[in-house]
């Protein structure tokens, strides 16, 4: 581990400790709406985060920053996410679609891997 993952890794947990877990997040967060599980609710994240869990549950965040509006505190989720995926990609713990992704990316310019000439003959 390197010393910009453990910062991350203090700078998650002194963000998520902070939640009060009142819940008011979820109602307005998009991806709890759908799943219905309190993994998927900024709260359960939160929680999750705290005890150092990231793997079930960053890359399943849309940063959509909904989760901010209702929460008195104001903890910035979306920042805390972000931070989170950081640390799986330094220690290549990040989905392989989402490695795939990147490497499409550097070679051909875009997410999905279709090179130029192939949009243009389509």
């Amino acid at each position: 581990m390197t010393i910009e993952t453990d910062n991350a890794k203090e700078e998650v947990k002194e963000i998520v400790e902070k939640c009060i877990k009142c819940g008011l997040c979820k109602s307005k967060d998009a991806i709890f709406k759908v799943m219905r599980e309190e993994q998927f609710s900024p709260r359960g994240k939160a929680i999750l985060l705290n005890n150092g869990v990231y793997e079930k549950i960053v890359f399943d965040d849309t940063l959509s920053k909904q989760c901010e509006i209702n929460c008195p505190l104001k903890i910035k989720m979306h920042e805390v996410i972000i931070k989170a995926r950081k640390v799986l990609v330094e220690e290549k713990k990040d989905p392989v679609e989402n490695r795939k992704m990147i490497k499409n990316l550097e070679n051909t310019g875009n997410v999905f891997g279709i090179k130029e000439e192939q949009k243009m003959n389509k």
